[in-house]
């Protein structure tokens, strides 16, 4: 299976990297691209987010500059219209936990 995580964050950092590692972890055979929007944090996402996308070809990241916050809504369309490549998308929390096998139920 081909899926795109779509994962809105602000100031999650330590969770959603958390997140992200359990995705990696637990993605099996499956083709994963890690999306995620950094909704204005100032909590070093999106430092995080820039080196992420250096070492990983399958994770896209778009900031919102701020000041004021875009939410949850506006982010999730957005990294669906913009930046999902896949046509199943999983509408992903920046502190959940992708368990062993999930996708294979999926």
């Amino acid at each position: 299976m081909k899926i795109s995580f779509i994962i809105p964050s602000r100031n999650n950092y330590k969770y959603l990297k958390w997140a992200y590692d359990s995705i990696r972890k637990n993605q099996g055979n499956h083709t994963v691209q890690i999306c995620v929007a950094d909704d204005a944090s100032t909590d070093g996402t999106w430092q995080w987010c820039r080196e992420t996308m250096q070492k990983d070809l399958h994770f896209q990241a778009i900031r919102n500059e701020g000041p004021e916050r875009q939410g949850l809504v506006i982010l999730n369309d957005r990294l669906v219209d913009e930046v999902a490549k896949h046509d199943i998308c999983m509408i992903y929390h920046a502190d959940m936990y992708l368990c062993p096998n999930s996708l294979d139920y999926i």
